[in-house]
């Protein structure tokens, strides 16, 4: 009897030693139950707008008319919570902005209002993404995280235009016309981690939607690959090259039209967990 009481209390610390021990080897981005990037995207931009356009000729390519193609800095954030062993409650956001002046080399159609070729005129774009995002573990160990889950992207966008227009042949006319529109898409991805030891990890995601209802259609795909390097206990810091392209035709009171757009490019961020 006391044979068997000492081999359960051996097997009971060993246990709870490997255990601990385990725990203790892992890198802290596969148990901490907070993880929060702050950082800045550095996105190279091709955008396509049409307001009332009836065919993909009557976009206006902003990225090569405007010069909106150039890479800028834009805030990036982003937030895990880890609330269950095997689910976790993800955030994300970033913001894109421009406005060019410049003189048009062709006819562009916008809304009811044509801005001859050689008019000077004002473009401004605005980007907003949202995201939230519910995931579950499919498969973890030591060294890796592999998960999947489903989310939905807010996407509040907005465009203008606005300048001389000619409309008989001497007589210029200043107009300008916006447009605006928050799009909900649900999606759905896959994450992937994988940490040789405490200080680097390797990470990995895909989101992906698409649907078609009767005229209307959209899609997305995001694919974020990156690496992160933990300094401090808590605090690390990470480079991401983040692909996003969404596109959409849309019916709506404040746009009625369509948008194509791409945003690539490298993520630096500092990373804390908790």
């Amino acid at each position: 009897m006391k044979n068997i009481f000492v081999f359960l209390l051996l097997a009971i610390v060993c246990f709870k030693f490997t255990y601990s021990q385990e725990e203790i080897d892992k890198n802290p981005i596969l148990t901490d139950r907070f993880h929060f990037d702050l950082g800045a995207y550095f996105p190279a931009k091709t955008i396509k707008i049409g307001a009332d356009a009836s065919s993909t000729d009557d976009q206006i390519n902003l990225s090569e008319s405007f010069d909106f193609n150039d890479n800028q800095i834009t805030p990036y954030l982003r937030f895990d919570w880890r609330f269950a062993k095997k689910w976790k409650l993800s955030g994300e956001y970033f913001r894109i902005a421009n406005a060019q002046k410049a003189e048009l080399k062709e006819d562009f159609v916008f809304e009811d209002i044509t801005f001859k070729q050689g008019s000077f005129v004002e473009v401004g774009f605005g980007f907003n993404m949202y995201r939230v995002y519910v995931g579950r573990s499919f498969s973890r160990g030591l060294k890796h995280e592999f998960g999947g889950g489903i989310g939905v992207h807010a996407l509040n966008t907005t465009a203008f235009i606005e300048g001389e227009v000619l409309v008989n042949e001497e007589d210029f006319v200043f107009e300008k016309r916006n447009v605006s529109a928050l799009i909900p898409l649900p999606n759905i991805g896959l994450w992937y981690y994988y940490a040789p030891n405490t200080k680097w990890t390797l990470v990995a995601s895909v989101d992906w939607f698409a649907i078609t209802i009767g005229e209307y259609s959209g899609g997305l795909l995001m694919i974020n690959p990156g690496i992160k390097y933990r300094i401090f206990k808590n605090f690390g810091i990470g480079l991401d090259y983040r692909y996003f392209n969404v596109h959409a035709n849309l019916n709506q009171s404040n746009w009625k039209g369509k948008f194509d757009m791409t945003f690539q490019g490298p993520v630096v961020s500092i990373n804390a967990s908790f």
